[in-house]
């Protein structure tokens, strides 16, 4: 098993959004998550990505639940592209060119 869900709970304050979710991906493959807006689908993605603790319930990865795992460990086995990003508040940017 690569990542698998295990009876997750997740919710927002007092908002149940899954209640004993189970998911498992047995090898690398590409799966399709669909469903209604609002059904949840965003929010799993975010709890088996380790952005949301699940409030019972554990994300496995190989394993391992992600919540214990270093980020370093994490991000060698898996990486998440989200659909909007924002970037940490102390972050700066600076420009090299031609120009400069």
């Amino acid at each position: 098993m690569i990542l698998q869900a295990d009876k997750l709970t997740l919710q927002y304050g007092s908002r149940v959004i899954a209640d004993k979710l189970d998911f498992d991906v047995e090898k690398a493959e590409i799966i399709s998550i669909i469903g209604p807006n609002g059904s949840g689908k965003s929010t799993l993605l975010k709890s088996l990505g380790r952005l949301l603790k699940p409030t019972r319930g554990s994300v496995l990865l190989e394993g391992r639940d992600i919540q214990t795992m270093k980020s370093g460990d994490v991000a060698r086995k898996m990486a998440i592209l989200p659909q909007s990003s924002t970037a940490p508040p102390d972050m700066t940017v600076f420009r090299c060119g031609k120009d400069d």
